[in-house]
């Protein structure tokens, strides 16, 4: 996971779970993606043991964790959470994949390989716009403005493919059209070295946010509206927006189970999916979060038991 001083225990999802966990008398232990090794032919890691307090306040529980380092042998644990900002570094994968049928992950390697940018996600786009608004990847300045001009549309959404928490989104409006070249150039050539960038068409009705359903072994267990602060076109908490709580449709439900399916089937157990008015525009399959929001909007209901309950049964299949 992320280094354990750049959790904010006030609203980090990871430590509900990590905490559900200890409540559960498992032995936890957290390590970054910096302490992982293969030696002797064996996948290893500089593992941090946690020495923790009984306390039932989170903050608290962060606050007072110490911990008994060790190095251990990635087999000797019965379940691993990959939980890390994306991109995830594809040395990384290639170690933990040695030890992928031996090891519950949550979620599995090969399936973070596959999924874990926004390529993954615009191959839901069937051209009909019934699972995700029209989808553009793609290295080439003409080819947007094509893609642009000949949909006709009068707002879209550009965005780099490996970005998070809604850095780098730009919404941009057909009569500016003049400007679309210097933009794409920009976020297509800023590293030096050339980086496909993401467009798609605006969804009407994203002015006023987007759902954070949170999908476990392909089933939506809950989720939030997530609205944009006053003069932003971005719904991320981490971007500034707030949640509210939601209860989703029978329409809205039916898509994620038909998103799960394939999430499930592809090793993603559990996953955070992005809705605007009935259309799936971003999937979170490395880090989701999304628990503390709709634990506080929710009258304090603690996500977390479902999903650890719901993890722990897609465990018990793993061992069968």
């Amino acid at each position: 996971m992320y280094p354990w001083n750049k959790v904010e225990p006030d609203k980090d999802s990871t430590l509900r779970m990590i905490k559900e966990c200890v409540n559960r008398g498992f032995e936890v232990s957290y390590l970054t993606k910096n302490d992982i090794s293969v030696a002797k032919g064996k996948v290893v890691g500089n593992c941090k043991k946690l020495i923790y307090t009984n306390t039932e306040d989170c903050v608290e529980f962060y606050h007072t964790m110490q911990f008994e380092s060790s190095i251990k042998d990635f087999t000797e644990f019965d379940m691993i959470f990959m939980r890390a900002d994306p991109p995830i570094d594809p040395l990384l994968l290639n170690m933990l994949e040695l030890i992928e049928d031996n090891v519950f992950f949550v979620n599995k390697i090969s399936g973070l390989r596959k999924a874990n940018n926004k390529i993954y996600a615009a191959s839901f786009d069937d051209g009909q716009e019934t699972i995700v608004p029209q989808t553009l990847i793609t290295k080439d300045i003409d080819l947007i403005r094509s893609f642009v001009e000949d949909n006709n549309f009068d707002k879209f959404i550009i965005k780099p493919l490996d970005g998070m928490g809604g850095k780098g989104v730009i919404l941009f409006e057909k009569n500016n059209i003049g400007n679309l070249s210097s933009i794409c150039d920009f976020y297509i050539n800023h590293t030096g070295n050339a980086q496909p960038i993401i467009c798609q068409n605006y969804i009407i009705g994203a002015e006023k946010g987007d759902v954070r359903a949170i999908v476990v072994n392909g089933e939506p267990i809950g989720a939030i509206m997530r609205v944009p602060a006053a003069g932003d076109h971005r719904s991320n908490i981490s971007a500034g927006g707030s949640a509210v709580k939601y209860d989703m449709n029978e329409y809205e439900l039916e898509l994620c189970r038909k998103i799960g399916k394939r999430l499930n089937d592809d090793g993603i157990y559990f996953c955070g999916v992005d809705l605007i008015n009935g259309k799936m525009v971003e999937l979170n399959v490395v880090s989701p979060g999304g628990i503390v929001p709709h634990n506080q909007v929710n009258n304090n209901q603690e996500m977390q038991v479902e999903v650890i309950d719901m993890l722990l049964e897609k465990y018990k299949e793993f061992k069968a």
